[in-house]
């Protein structure tokens, strides 16, 4: 019996020794994995907060005068939506009306003088290079002219030296000799006749071409004076359009006119006097409040973060994308106030309308598992044992 009751004991440690060898390598591999996981993972930290809401970010924006006038229309009336640049208030303008009706009507008859200006320097620029090819082609004119005379000189010089000859031998009467001397002097004189009319046809040219220029730069300076005139002109008309515009006090958003002074047509109103407000609807954005705990030291501008709509399911409608923008210094009314940018609104699946409630979370920091048991056991610890424990 001992004997039997010995055997079955070892055979019960056998089998249990081999059951362990199987289970100890993945039981160990486990706990490495887990522990390193702890370690050396990061699991991201969020603040919530479940006071949160869409906020449309409204402007107001002052009507006011920039002169002084008489008012003669009111164009909108008291909580009237109005589109940026309606008019809204309209001041007398009417000597600015007559004047820019006079300087618009100066500036068109003085186009009409620079077109014909223009034109007279144009047709002058012409005339004067017509003028130089027809001097061109007078002067070749008349030094052919003159070298057909110095032909008709050399000719007559040599029938007077041949009559010459023939009178001392007796072969020609006096009277041809005499003739023909005479007909080569008159040719001497022709060509001497031709020589000054070359001259004064240089002369003549230079002199017409001066007077062509002095002309023409008349007619430049006329019309860089009218030119100049016609930039008075404009400036005038542009500077008395400012004027008119200035009478007419426009809308500088859109939005709604939320104040309006008490006007009507007739009444005077000075230079920077406040006529009014227009309230302009801005981006939405995000507005929640955090207890202090949560948000002092750990939110910081930058820092992403998303909200989930009430009433809209995260699984099925998704979060949308934020971003801190501004965070209030102190707290009010035992909160801190988080302001939040939408950073895709367009990505959003539900229609984003003013006070819309949701609920908010911020990533703050990311830590280690590790890090975040040990964090809750030394919270707890020190809840349990008090402030005396030390």
């Amino acid at each position: 019996m001992p004997t039997s009751f010995s055997r079955s004991l070892r055979a019960i440690e056998g089998d249990g020794g081999g059951l362990a060898r199987w289970i100890a390598p993945p039981a160990l591999l486990f706990l490495g994995g887990w522990c390193l996981w702890m370690a050396r993972a990061e699991v991201p930290l969020f603040a919530a907060s479940t006071s949160a809401r869409l906020v449309r970010e409204r402007s107001v924006y002052p009507l006011q005068s920039s002169v002084e006038g008489r008012v003669v229309a009111v164009h909108s009336a008291l909580k009237q939506p109005v589109e940026a640049g309606a008019l809204v208030i309209e001041l007398d303008g009417s000597a600015q009306v007559l004047a820019l009706a006079e300087e618009r009507a100066r500036l068109a008859a003085l186009e009409g003088e620079l077109d014909a200006t223009r034109a007279a320097v144009t047709a002058l620029e012409s005339a004067e290079g017509e003028a130089r090819a027809a001097a061109v082609a007078e002067r070749h004119e008349a030094e052919l002219e003159l070298e057909a005379r110095r032909l008709t000189v050399r000719y007559a010089e040599e029938e007077a030296d041949r009559l010459t000859q023939l009178e001392v031998t007796g072969d020609v009467s006096k009277l041809s000799a005499s003739r023909a001397r005479t007909e080569a002097e008159k040719a001497r004189l022709a060509v001497t006749s031709q020589e000054t009319t070359l001259e004064r046809m240089a002369l003549d040219a230079r002199r017409d071409e001066g007077d062509r220029a002095a002309l023409l730069a008349e007619r430049r300076r006329e019309l860089a004076e009218k030119s100049g005139a016609r930039g008075v002109h404009a400036a005038a008309i542009a500077r008395l359009e400012h004027e008119l515009d200035a009478r007419l006090v426009r809308a500088p958003a859109a939005g709604i006119v939320a104040e309006l002074a008490r006007i009507s047509p007739g009444s005077f109103v000075r230079a920077g006097d406040v006529l009014g407000a227009v309230v302009a609807a801005g981006r939405l954005a995000v507005e929640a409040e955090f207890e202090p705990a949560e948000a002092l030291g750990r939110i910081h501008l930058g820092q992403s973060g998303e909200l989930a709509l009430a009433g809209f399911p995260r699984a099925e409608f998704g979060a949308l994308s934020l971003a801190v923008e501004r965070i209030a210094g102190e707290a009010r009314e035992g909160k801190i106030r988080v302001e939040l940018a939408l950073t895709a609104p367009e990505s959003a699946r539900v229609p984003l309308e003013h006070g819309l409630p949701g609920s908010v979370r911020i990533e703050v920091e990311r830590t280690s598992p590790a890090a975040l048991v040990l964090r809750s056991v030394g919270g707890a610890l020190g809840l349990s044992r008090g402030p005396s424990d030390g």
